[in-house]
């Protein structure tokens, strides 16, 4: 199996990722992740870009990470979120793609969710998190109104400012400013992370 620098093929810069499939470098670009979605996903499209471009380096040390027998695991349900993941990984294609729930968010976008995944690629795990005060506690609020019914006047239009703002701020700072990145022991197909609020047996 051909193996490529990561030092040769930077694994994620400006608006790419470079990720091998099928012995070959592919060089993956924002824009064309973006089209797939209408402005109203744009702020889940980007953070889930940026979390993967998080994951390229992670896993990139020395060798460019491939998309052959990645896991992913992801504590946020949107749309425009796993199709970022699907687009960089293949992983919701090839049945690798975990989505986790809880008693409150079970397959939708609300205030319990979690900006937080694991990429793991049969070695290690990358488990990536987007800092906890990025996305303001407004913003969370907007989004049980739409969930629960309960919107007021404005509503609508102020959401889709907040997301025009978030998504604007996600590329303006260093990957590093925005999101902690941990190395953990990998994840098998299917399995969730063992030390995750979410998956803690209650004592």
């Amino acid at each position: 199996m051909h193996t490529f620098s990561s030092k040769e093929f930077i694994p994620a810069e400006g608006l790419l990722i470079r990720i091998v499939d099928d012995g070959k470098v592919l060089t993956l670009d924002y824009q064309e992740a973006a089209a797939r979605h209408q402005r109203s996903l744009w702020w889940g499209t980007a953070v889930g870009y940026r979390a993967m471009q998080v994951a390229a380096i992670a896993l990139s040390k020395d060798r460019l990470w491939r998309r052959e027998n990645l896991v992913v695991v992801s504590a946020h349900p949107g749309v425009g979120v796993l199709d970022s993941l699907n687009y960089v990984t293949h992983c919701a294609d090839t049945g690798n793609l975990t989505v986790m729930a809880n008693d409150n968010c079970v397959n939708r976008c609300n205030s319990e969710m979690k900006f937080e995944w694991w990429v793991s690629d049969g070695k290690q795990t990358a488990h990536v998190m987007l800092n906890e005060d990025f996305v303001p506690e407004e913003f969370y609020r907007l989004i049980d109104r739409r969930v629960y019914n309960e919107t007021k006047a404005d509503d609508d239009k102020l959401f889709e400012l907040y997301k025009v703002n978030l998504s604007s701020r996600i590329w303006v700072a260093p990957l590093d400013e925005n999101f902690t990145v941990e190395l953990l022991p990998p994840l098998s197909k299917g399995e969730l992370p063992s030390n995750h609020v979410w998956n803690k047996v209650p004592a």
